[in-house]
């Protein structure tokens, strides 16, 4: 990135930073309401799921803290400096912190296909697994490299095959754990009650909602990457994109 486009257009840098540092926060607001609750209405759930619930919200902690310092640092350490602003050390921390979200959450929902598909539908849950964690590996590999970049600039030309093939690899994943639980939720409802099959059309709803709102999120970020490398607008989205994963966990 060009330190001259700081200096020209601070509102699709700085100012998308700002603007999407502000929904990180809101939405980490939410998944803090949203732990407390599941801890006072299930206090004798297993302790693996209240481990699993605890373990996100301290990453989903780590993770505001470091959006917060490098708004705070953008805005107010440099201000008035638009041209020293081209690393975000903290953001490229950020970047594995949001891997290992996305791995425990897309971790659980592998776990529930797994449990409830029949052989040999079940393995899908294993496939997806096993991309999840493959995509951890690769976000952790581009935080070393986004620490070491010398600019923005340079970091989107060298790792944009790598960023994209995660948000592609990262879609997928959602959209197959929501179409094998649409279709386990869609042979349950025709063999059901009345009285289950309206249960069951919620459950297919929040399937719905849930899949989509990642998958949106992530091929918006990828479009915006793609084709507007040269702002911040994509990595003002991909401040919030961790918490909209622990927000669908939380809602299950």
């Amino acid at each position: 990135m060009s330190s001259g486009l700081f200096s020209v257009d601070l509102g699709t840098t700085i100012g998308a930073l700002q603007i999407g540092s502000l929904f990180a926060i809101f939405l980490f607001g939410i998944v803090t309401l949203q732990a407390y609750l599941y801890y006072d209405a299930i206090p004798e759930d297993r302790w693996t799921y209240k481990a699993l619930v605890a373990a996100v919200w301290i990453l989903e902690l780590g993770h505001t803290v470091g959006v917060s310092y490098e708004v705070y640092n953008a805005s107010i350490t440099l201000y008035g400096k638009p041209n020293e602003l081209t690393t975000f050390k903290a953001l490229g921390a950020v970047i594995a912190i949001s891997g290992a979200i996305t791995l425990l959450v897309q971790g659980f929902f592998s776990l529930r296909v797994y449990r409830v598909l029949s052989k040999p539908y079940k393995y899908i849950g294993v496939f997806c697994f096993a991309l999840s964690f493959i995509r951890t590996v690769g976000s952790i590999y581009l935080t070393f490299q986004a620490v070491a970049a010398r600019n923005v600039a340079q970091y989107n030309k060298e790792w944009q095959w790598l960023v994209s093939s995660l948000l592609v690899v990262g879609t997928a994943i959602d959209i197959i754990i929501a179409v094998s639980m649409l279709w386990y939720l869609g042979e349950k409802r025709g063999k059901g009650l009345m009285r289950v099959s309206t249960v069951i059309d919620r459950l297919i709803g929040f399937t719905i909602r849930t899949g989509l709102l990642t998958s949106i999120s992530a091929v918006a970020l990828l479009i915006c990457f793609l084709t507007m490398p040269d702002n911040l607008i994509w990595l003002a989205m991909y401040t919030f994109l961790a918490k909209l994963y622990s927000n669908s966990l939380y809602s299950a």
